[in-house]
């Protein structure tokens, strides 16, 4: 079994070692850059020195035509007085070691204690005196830091290295606090969906940040919403097919039963209606299936090209007609409007919004249907002059079995599967429906197809 590294640790590691880095190289960075303007600034030094002290000695030779006495180039001599007494110090004016030659290259002059010492060739070449086009001696400065400068370049180091000390422990500091920021609300997310997990009641977060993980937040508590609503409208559904399943069941139950203790006689009356119930519950089970195949994306269908249109037409002459007191039905049809769709399936989407409609449209009312072309698509409209719908329920009218509203529940037939059958088979053509409320009163329900 691999062992398991928390978020925690992961986030701390990751954390550190991008803190140890950056400041180890800002500590790399700062030192180099010190160290390289210190060596600058040293080489200046010895440039300017062998500038100033090469014209000192090209004149000193002019005047004297010998090196002796040069020394008084390099020191200056200074009186301290002491009381009384005055007492005269030679003080060197230079500020890098040196060594200087005579005209033969051999060392009369230096502070590293080579005086007699004869320069090669190549070290003649570095630091020539030249006068009248003649090299008359050679002047040498080496490298050289002080215990002052060694100091400040000791101090530079040591503050940048105790301000990259002070940014770590600031960094890991904000560090924590930034990962207990982050963990808090995921500790609290995992506790909630270990709960869901185990099977417990789930409960929302509610989470208070405005980031990323506020809005995971958000996203959780609507999911818990869907879970309340799917589990509620699961147990809704089981209740109710089962209701829809035990009236026919008992009908036909009783009916048989009587007819085996001989109180009905087998005749065509008493089966008739056990036939019928017969029908309904291979209708309510087909219903059952298809919607099942087409929510698992594994409904077959038969495109062909049609006018939406004729169809409409077709389905309200063969369905209107034979209703007794049926409301008025408009048909208004604009152009043509052709769809490759199953003929099959959207005939019952039709007959289902149709049927729907008439359903709930109380005596006198009117039906309206329109079919016409928009934004590159088929567009049906079925609107009704009926009680409306509650605004509670216009987001669940597609649900199968969802009871909405006493006025426009199944209270006047049904088996409450027509609506979300129109929206599977819709949808499994590549459109869209939705219902609304007119505003001069009644339902509408709407559905787009592709185009042909």
């Amino acid at each position: 079994m691999r062992h398991r590294v928390s978020l925690w640790f992961k986030l701390s590691a990751a954390f550190f070692i991008t803190i140890v880095l950056s400041v180890v190289l800002v500590y790399f960075l700062t030192e180099r850059s010190v160290s390289q303007r210190f060596d600058e600034y040293k080489d200046e030094a010895r440039r300017a020195d062998s500038e100033r002290f090469g014209t000192l000695l090209s004149v000193y030779w002019m005047q004297n035509r010998s090196w002796i006495g040069v020394d008084r180039v390099f020191y200056r001599v200074v009186e301290v007085r002491s009381g009384d007494e005055v007492s005269r110090t030679a003080v060197p004016v230079y500020r890098s070691p040196f060594s200087f030659a005579n005209e033969d290259g051999r060392i009369i002059l230096s502070t590293r204690n080579d005086v007699g010492r004869t320069l090669t060739a190549a070290e003649k070449s570095s630091g020539p005196i030249v006068v009248d086009d003649v090299q008359v001696g050679t002047l040498l400065f080496f490298d050289y830091v002080s215990p002052e400068e060694a100091a400040f370049l000791a101090s530079a180091k040591r503050s940048a290295l105790v301000g990259g000390g002070i940014t770590t422990a600031l960094a890991l500091a904000l560090t924590i606090f930034l990962i207990a920021q982050i963990l808090s609300p995921l500790r609290v997310l995992t506790r909630a969906t270990e709960s869901i997990a185990e099977g417990r009641a789930p409960q929302k977060v509610e989470l208070r940040s405005r980031d990323e993980i506020g809005k995971l937040g958000e996203s959780f508590d609507h999911m818990v919403d869907n879970l309340r609503r799917s589990e509620q409208l699961r147990q809704t559904m089981t209740a109710d097919i089962a209701h829809e399943l035990r009236t026919p069941v008992t009908i036909i139950q009783g009916t048989l039963e009587a007819v085996l203790d001989g109180v009905y006689e087998p005749t065509p009356e008493t089966i008739v209606p056990v036939y019928e119930e017969t029908l309904h519950l291979g209708k309510l089970i087909d219903d059952l299936r298809e919607l099942a195949l087409a929510e698992a994306g594994e409904l077959r269908l038969d495109r062909e090209k049609i006018d939406v249109g004729v169809l409409v037409r077709q389905i309200i002459d063969a369905t209107v007609p034979a209703l007794d007191g049926a409301p008025e039905v408009q048909t208004r049809v604009e152009g043509t409007a052709e769809a490759m769709v199953d003929p099959k399936r959207l005939r019952q989407i039709i007959a289902n919004l149709l049927g729907n409609a008439l359903r709930y449209t109380p005596s006198g009312g009117a039906v309206d249907v329109a079919v016409r072309q928009r934004d590159g698509e088929v567009e049906v409209s079925v609107s009704d002059t009926g009680p409306g719908i509650s605004p509670k329920d216009l987001d669940h009218l597609f649900e199968r079995f969802y009871r909405g509203d006493a006025s426009r529940n199944r209270a006047v037939g049904g088996s409450g599967l027509g609506l979300a059958i129109v929206r599977q088979w819709v949808e499994a053509h590549g459109g869209r429906v939705w219902a609304e409320n007119r505003a001069e009163g009644g339902a509408r329900f709407t559905f787009r197809l592709p185009i042909a």
